[in-house]
């Protein structure tokens, strides 16, 4: 765990480390997102048709 922080604070000081921290975040959040979109138009899907 600590290893994981030296390298979170190692990111944070450069500006280029912010890019990859904030990009990977967006890059999870968005696919979770669309994910979930699909899971429920196919949950949907499902349950109209019985």
């Amino acid at each position: 765990m600590f290893y994981l922080t030296k390298i979170k604070e190692s990111l944070l000081k450069n500006k280029y480390g912010k890019y990859i921290l904030i990009s990977g975040f967006t890059f999870f959040l968005v696919k979770g997102i669309i994910w979930l979109g699909i899971f429920i138009v196919v949950s949907f899907g499902l349950f109209n048709s019985f």
